[in-house]
């Protein structure tokens, strides 16, 4: 498996891939992009092993436009020593080592969208560039052995018919967590700290309606929010969480917003795990309209879905919440029945271990 990114160690994306595929009987390595040198170079997790690449590098900058092809020679490097029969690739900055591979020896290539890469890319680069990757990123749809979306919504964003395609959701396994408990009501946020989520809006909202606002992650925009998220007696910074710790927080917050700007091609397609955590842990979601996350809030009745940048609708909507907590409970309720019965870890984990079969 290679990704480009390694923020907390191992995302929980692949680690649950992995662990799915090492307990299908996989021999299953990890071949990650250590950025900021914060990770041992060689470690085992549960069922798998990792390898890392150590090479400083920033998120979201335009130097990564020459770090990139040291990334993916180094990385085939690691794959050649291993030979592997199958490269898992995780977005499309980790596809051509995996494409190198096939050449090399036969291996079949896994290609795993997460993000769509020309759509997903917040760094001001010039129009053409995002072209020539679009259509770079579309040749290796086609040529991937099998291709894997978080959402079959995001479909709509191929030019090129895959040869195979399955749809693994974003979702947490489901364990017991201990809830955080929280002396006001709190609105919890864990995830891309950038200008496209509507942080400095919620923070408002919040401040309007006497209620705390928990941050945690991180991402491009932190020096241009951060300072206003500390400084508001209605804000906190949590810094980068574990994904227990996300849950447990999930689990005591009492709403979870989810405010993508759908202005970005990428927002109005995203299928994030933050949805299917508010589902699993029974709590109401704000979301915003235009997006296909809003239109499975609406349709279920989740959650409450607002104009992404309108500051009265959302305050409305956060009040509304507030004030009706019966109709919170009912929203919880029904997230949590829509999770068990469409969206656990389990039937996700079947449908790759089944795929991985077919690609023998």
């Amino acid at each position: 498996m290679l990704r480009s990114k390694s923020v907390g160690g191992v995302e929980p994306r692949l680690d649950k891939e992995a662990r799915a595929l090492a307990e299908g009987g996989y021999d299953v390595h990890a071949i990650l992009w250590d950025r900021d040198l914060a990770f041992p170079e060689e470690e085992t997790q549960d069922g798998y092993q990792v390898r890392r690449v150590r090479l400083k590098a920033r998120y979201n900058h335009p130097s990564l436009a020459w770090k990139l092809p040291r990334w993916w020679s180094r990385a085939y490097g690691l794959l050649r020593q291993m030979r592997p029969d199958i490269v898992h690739a995780a977005d499309y900055d980790s596809v051509p080592p995996a494409l190198r591979a096939r050449r090399a020896w036969g291996a079949k290539v896994v290609f795993d969208i997460w993000d769509f890469y020309a759509d997903m890319m917040t760094a001001r680069v010039p129009g053409f560039v995002r072209a020539a990757l679009a259509r770079r990123e579309a040749r290796a749809i086609r040529d991937a052995d099998l291709v894997i979306l978080p959402d079959m919504v995001g479909r709509q964003r191929m030019t090129v018919e895959p040869r195979r395609l399955i749809e693994i959701r974003n979702v947490p396994e489901t364990r017991t967590i201990i809830s955080e408990r929280f002396n006001r009501f709190t609105v919890f946020y864990a995830g891309n700290i950038s200008r496209d989520r509507g942080l400095l809006d919620i923070l408002r909202a919040c401040e309007d309606t006497g209620s705390t606002f928990l941050v945690a992650g991180q991402g491009p925009d932190e020096r241009e929010l951060l300072p206003a998220i500390e400084s508001s007696p209605s804000g906190m910074f949590l810094g980068y969480l574990s994904q227990d710790k996300v849950l447990s927080h999930t689990a005591g917050a009492d709403v979870i917003p989810l405010l993508y700007d759908p202005s970005v091609p990428i927002n109005r397609i995203a299928s994030p795990n933050k949805l299917y955590e508010a589902m699993m842990m029974g709590k109401p979601v704000i979301v915003s309209e235009g997006t296909a996350m809003a239109e499975l809030v609406q349709s279920a009745e989740l959650g409450i879905v607002v104009p992404y940048g309108d500051f009265p609708a959302l305050r409305d909507a956060l009040e509304r919440l507030m004030l009706s907590p019966g109709l919170m409970e009912e929203m919880g309720h029904r997230g949590q029945a829509l999770f068990e019965s469409k969206y656990r870890w389990d039937i996700m984990k079947r449908r790759l271990l089944d795929a991985y079969e077919k690609l023998s």
